[in-house]
């Protein structure tokens, strides 16, 4: 039951969702930030990045390989909504386990000044992390994006609500804000039953797994997911090393200009969850790189010029939605732009090759980009502070940058001009749009 939208129409809508998306995690960031303090931000950071490791270690990549064969029909619906859930329920046992481990007997390591009782309850959140990541992609997968990004939008806005009647209304600080981002999940999972229920008629009887699909899943999903893993502890080493080397206060300064940051990149995972199942459904190579190439060209354009207002209004944003604690945030913001900015559009092309059958090529730059980052983080936190963290985090971004242009080029043989340069006939479509828009308007 794949959708037959346009990869453009799915573009389409991928963004303007996301968009919405952004909103409603700027006003969660801006409640959190100002109600909990930096010091607050700063353990709530820590306390959900404990639940959000133990996700990413244990997936067992099983979300990339589920888009990849639903999109290549090569499982249909109710074995793979069975499977994710027998893998899900399972998966997420062990990782609480290893979660109440962790709390008791390493959160002084890396988790200082942080409630153990709140680490311990943010766990509960696993198995809906793990039931939300594995079912969201059967939607991917489908090329169904109206519902894949609905649900996106649903966890943010449900959060946003909690965060709103337990931490602003009842006044409950840290331990509100924690119970909220579990609830966040929650409905988002109940969210997606009723979905499956309803639109897909699914329902769940008795069987066996399947046996021969789930060891089909886990093969290929590894490669990708020890590429998710090291990603992921791109994304967060910093902050880890920032509450080990610092404290708290600092984790929530920096976080800020993070989570700001961020807000950028995620207009290149919604192109880019649009751009794996197409890749993985195309056989001609022709099509894959002329969709890439136009995508990650104009995308490139974007992001420079939204990454350089930003740049020069940093201050006057940081001003605007938070308080005097936050005011470093924006020189860390500044740092972090180049960076963010070259991981947007790394995802666009780490998504291609993925979908080309070649995710252990994203695996082999995502191990040394950690190494590399640990590297740097361990040199210059300690040397330089917050700023030495952000510096770091822009300095691997921009390397691994490098590292994947190169790589594509390699697997596609597409000239580096057509996919990163923006082209005549790109500037011919902008004018087009553009007048189609005046003659609409003039006609409304």
């Amino acid at each position: 039951m794949k959708s037959n939208n346009s990869f453009a129409k799915n573009s389409l809508i991928t963004i303007t969702r996301q968009f919405l998306s952004i909103l409603l995690g700027m006003f969660l960031l801006v409640l959190l930030a100002n109600y909990l303090g930096k010091t607050g931000q700063g353990k709530y950071t820590l306390i959900i990045l404990l639940p959000q490791l133990l996700m990413t270690f244990l997936n067992m990549g099983i979300n990339t390989s589920t888009i990849y064969y639903v999109s290549k029909d090569e499982i249909d619906l109710n074995s793979a909504v069975k499977n994710n859930l027998f893998v899900g329920v399972f998966l997420s046992s062990i990782a609480v386990i290893v979660g109440i481990i962790i709390t008791f007997f390493f959160s002084e390591q890396f988790f200082e000044d942080t409630s153990n009782m709140l680490l311990l309850i943010s766990l509960i959140g696993l198995p809906f992390m793990f039931l939300n990541i594995y079912f969201q992609t059967i939607f991917q997968g489908l090329q169904q994006f109206g519902i894949f990004n609905t649900i996106l939008i649903i966890t943010q806005l449900g959060t946003l609500c909690f965060v709103t009647l337990f931490v602003v209304i009842m006044e409950q600080g840290l331990k509100g804000a924690v119970i909220s981002f579990i609830l966040g999940h929650f409905i988002t999972t109940i969210s997606i039953i009723y979905v499956l229920y309803k639109k897909y008629h699914f329902r769940y009887k008795k069987g066996i797994l399947s046996l021969v699909y789930f060891k089909k899943s886990v093969l290929f999903g590894l490669k990708a997911h020890i590429s998710n893993v090291m990603s992921f502890l791109n994304y967060r080493v910093d902050i880890l090393l920032l509450g080990y080397f610092i404290n708290p206060a600092a984790v929530g300064i920096y976080v800020i200009a993070v989570n700001i940051g961020e807000r950028l990149s995620i207009f290149a995972q919604s192109l880019s969850s649009v751009l794996l199942p197409r890749i993985a459904s195309v056989n001609n190579d022709i099509d894959r790189n002329r969709v890439t190439a136009i995508l990650t060209r104009n995308f490139l354009v974007f992001i420079v010029l939204i990454s350089l207002s930003i740049f020069l209004f940093a201050d006057i944003l940081i001003d605007v939605f938070f308080s005097e604690d936050y005011e470093e945030s924006s020189l860390l913001l500044r740092w972090l732009l180049p960076g963010i900015a070259a991981l947007s559009v790394e995802k666009l092309l780490s998504n291609d090759i993925a979908g080309r059958g070649k995710p252990e090529l994203n695996m082999y730059v995502s191990i040394f980009n950690v190494l590399f980052n640990i590297g740097l983080n361990l040199y210059m936190i300690p040397t330089y502070g917050v700023v030495g963290a952000a510096a770091s985090t822009t300095l691997t971004y921009l390397q691994s940058l490098v590292i994947k242009v190169f790589l594509y080029k390699k697997v596609t043989n597409e000239r580096y001009h057509n996919f990163l340069l923006i082209q005549k006939k790109d500037i011919y479509l902008y004018t087009r749009i553009l007048k189609q828009l005046k003659v609409r308007l003039a006609k409304s």
